[in-house]
């Protein structure tokens, strides 16, 4: 597997786990009925996608980080994401008994979340920054990911910007 599609890979896992982190955190803030907001301002969209546009180094910079504390422990992504998705799901001892890679997934995922930990700092400092309220840009964060309405706009300024 080459280097473009480990960061790939690890970046569809990163995001997911922050999608569900974000989305856990959007739960515990709102009611369990509570409608998606997607009438955001053209105005709203825009700075949203700037923001975005400085986060985006920053996150692709620690997924290169994440793949290098991955290998240089020894582990390939692959292996390393199986067994965070096990972990995750309360099965990591049906995916291995080795208690060596056990040990070693552990002291990964230590390095892993401080990374991950670090990039939460940076971007809420990019967030703090910038003309909006972070909770509005969770709010068109929480909407881009269902709304088709928002997707298509920030998606359409992003390409514009290729």
């Amino acid at each position: 597997m080459n280097f473009k599609t480990r960061i790939k890979s690890l970046t569809v896992f990163v995001f997911s786990f922050a999608f569900l982190a974000a989305s856990a955190f959007a739960q515990q803030m709102t009611p369990p009925q509570a409608p998606i907001q997607d009438d955001f301002s053209d105005s709203e969209i825009e700075t949203f996608v700037k923001i975005n546009k400085e986060i985006m180094p920053v996150q692709e910079k620690v997924q290169q980080d994440m793949v290098k504390s991955i290998q240089e422990k020894g582990m390939e992504v692959p292996r390393f994401q199986e067994l965070a998705q096990a972990q995750s799901a309360g099965t990591l001892r049906e995916v291995t008994e080795d208690l060596d890679e056990i040990s070693k997934f552990n002291e990964i995922g230590q390095e892993v979340m401080k990374l991950q930990q670090d990039m939460q700092v940076e971007v809420q400092e990019i967030i703090q920054k910038s003309e909006m309220a972070p909770e509005k840009f969770e709010a068109i964060y929480m909407a881009y990911n269902s709304s088709p309405k928002v997707k298509e706009k920030v998606d359409k300024l992003l390409q514009e910007d290729q």
